[in-house]
This record gives C-alpha cells, sequence and structure tokens, in this order.
C-alpha cells in the first residue's frame, strides 16, 4: 500500500508534470535520471539511450496522467524506472543487442519480410508527421532523433538546455498524439503488440 508521504509526493509531481513546471521536471529529472542510466550502461547502452529511453518512459506516464489511467502503488520515480527498464529491455530485443544463451533465431523469411514492410511503415508515418509539425519542433526532434544529445540540440538552436529538454517534451507529446490517431498506427500497434 503506497504511504501518504509518497502519495503526496506523486501528487505534487503529477501536478507538476501536468503544469509543465520546470523546477519540478528538472528535479524529477536530476533524481531519477542516473539510476536509469546506471541500469542502460550495465546493460549494453549508453547515456544518450537512456535520456532517450527515461524521456519516453515520462511520455507514458504523461499520457497515462492525461488519460486518467495512471494506478501506481509505489514513488513516482520507482514506476518511471520500472517503466524505463521494460522500454530498454524491448529495444535490445528488438536491436538483436543482447540474446539469451538459450535463444534461437526461428523466423521464417515471411516474417522477415512482414517486419520489413512494418519497418518501412513506421518510417512513412514518422516522416508524415515530421512534416505536418512546426519548423521548431520538426527541427528539435531531427536532431534528437537522429542522435544529438540535448546539450547539443540547445547549443545549435540557441536555447538553455532545460528549455531545449522542455520544448523536446512538448514537441514529442504532440508528435505522438497526432501518431497515435493515425489508423496505421493503430495497425502497427496491434500487430506488434507495442506496449
Amino acid at each position: 500500500m503506497q504511504s501518504s508521504i509518497v502519495q503526496e509526493d506523486n501528487n505534487k509531481i503529477i501536478a507538476g508534470i501536468i503544469g509543465n513546471d520546470d523546477r519540478v521536471l528538472k528535479t524529477f529529472y536530476e533524481r531519477h535520471l542516473p539510476m536509469v542510466t546506471s541500469y542502460v550502461i550495465k546493460n549494453s547502452g549508453n547515456e544518450y539511450d537512456a535520456k532517450d529511453v527515461f524521456q519516453d518512459a515520462m511520455v507514458i506516464v504523461y499520457e497515462k496522467i492525461k488519460e486518467n489511467t495512471l494506478d501506481i502503488h509505489c514513488s513516482l520515480g520507482t514506476y518511471v524506472y520500472g517503466i524505463s527498464k521494460n522500454l530498454w529491455r524491448n529495444r535490445l530485443r528488438r536491436n538483436s543487442k543482447v540474446m539469451s544463451q538459450d535463444a534461437q533465431i526461428d523466423q521464417s523469411e515471411e516474417e522477415v519480410a512482414l517486419e520489413n514492410i512494418e519497418r518501412k511503415e513506421k518510417i512513412l508515418l514518422i516522416q508524415k508527421y515530421l512534416l505536418v509539425l512546426g519548423e521548431g519542433c520538426k527541427e528539435i526532434l531531427m536532431l534528437f532523433f537522429s542522435g544529438h544529445s540535448l546539450k547539443e540540440i540547445a547549443k545549435q538552436r540557441n536555447l538553455s538546455e532545460s528549455y531545449a529538454r522542455k520544448r523536446k517534451f512538448i514537441c514529442q507529446k504532440k508528435f505522438m498524439v497526432m501518431i497515435e490517431k493515425d489508423p496505421v498506427f493503430k495497425e502497427l500497434k496491434e500487430s506488434s503488440n507495442y506496449e
């Protein structure tokens, strides 16, 4: 059962996330990102991967808050850490970076062809909605997706790093909302049982 102190902390953080409170978000990132970074680095990743996974976890939390489906029985930090771990393990599986010793690749040519089609559809979907975004958001996300750190993006766009982080979070949210409404995304999500 969740203690009242943890629940109070969670409520403050949730209010900060909803209100895009830089101070609350920055404190949350500083407190919990290092744990995710440590986990990702120990499991074939790097700092960039950790930031990316942490950001994706935050987007999932934001969506659950928005949809009023967030039901947690621990601290929000622990919850985000758990989501981050699951996202990272899924990414490793998809990228075939790690495989358990007794795992075997048993994909037919048809499965490989289907995966290639799905990958191409995902790329087309992403490209379609990047074109719809405003130039500022489009540029920030393109830089981020191409591997630039938030520090590099901030420097290139002449922004503070915290503002670049906030803009990336807002742009990514906007981007995901558009993509998730697309019927192609829904089909891809159902076919891959993502999330």
